[in-house]
């Protein structure tokens, strides 16, 4: 009777200002190859959505919005606890001949 979930309310309002390193790469180009027969090579490591610095207590403070995030039940700065983005790595040898 007291339309609590129908008022807005600023209750469960928190900061979700975050830091994010999205994409990293490191690699290493090989100085020994012309004596393997290579011309260029290089070893590398790729990271995805490494590491998350935030205070925000959700699962990810990047909860989005748009099209996909209405779609999906979501609205604009709604937390629905939906998966964190996934973090992946990538090893990888490029090389010339």
């Amino acid at each position: 009777p007291n339309k609590n979930f129908s008022r807005s309310s600023g209750f469960y309002v928190e900061n979700g200002s975050f830091f994010r390193i999205k994409t990293l790469q490191l690699g290493y180009t090989l100085p020994f190859v012309s004596k393997v027969g290579f011309t260029k090579a290089r070893i590398y490591v790729s990271a995805n959505n490494l590491a998350t610095f935030t205070k925000y207590s959700g699962i990810d403070p990047e909860i989005g919005g748009g099209s996909a995030g209405v779609r999906n039940g979501g609205s604009y700065g709604v937390d629905r606890g939906f998966y964190p983005q996934a973090r992946s790595f990538l090893f990888g040898l490029s090389a010339a001949f």
